[in-house]
């Protein structure tokens, strides 16, 4: 139910973002969608890094232990 919720409005300020018109910088943050793209790359990015910043900064199971 929540993530119906939370689908639609995604899809609503999706469409809101065609019809409002922005003041904008650069050319490609007038694309529709671009904000939602970002983010989701951004997200996918930082969960990727993460991943690899455990391995590299991991302890072993018993270190406290010692």
């Amino acid at each position: 139910m929540i993530f119906r919720a939370l689908l639609c409005l995604c899809i609503a300020l999706v469409i809101l973002e065609i019809i409002v018109h922005r003041h904008v910088i650069f050319g490609w943050e007038g694309w529709p969608g671009f904000y939602a793209l970002w983010g989701f790359v951004s997200l996918f990015a930082i969960v990727i890094l993460g991943k690899q910043l455990r391995r590299l900064i991991k302890r072993d199971e018993n270190y406290y232990d010692d």
